[in-house]
């Protein structure tokens, strides 16, 4: 089975933040705080009210930071949990 990428974005950080996103120096900035490590900008578990209604988001991303590859996929039961546990970061705001 196999996704259709609905929304997708490009960040660069350095020299400069830049891309087709739509804040990224936010983005930059909160990724440079877990030093690119995607995974980091979850808070957990959401404290967020949520419906139970299972529409799936995956999260994907693929890169280089500092020099070496990162890539990071995980998938949220809908938009809100996913926004929940997120902590609404800008990475992902999109």
């Amino acid at each position: 089975m196999t996704a259709t990428v609905e929304r997708a974005v490009t960040l660069a950080c350095a020299p400069t933040a830049q891309g087709t996103h739509p804040d990224p120096a936010s983005a930059c900035k909160e990724l440079a705080a877990v030093q690119g490590k995607f995974a980091e900008l979850a808070a957990g578990p959401s404290n967020r009210t949520c419906t139970r209604q299972w529409d799936p988001v995956v999260v994907t991303a693929h890169g280089v930071w500092q020099g070496k590859p990162v890539q990071f996929s995980t998938t949220y039961g809908n938009a809100c949990e996913m926004a929940g546990s997120m902590n609404d970061n800008a990475v992902f705001a999109f």
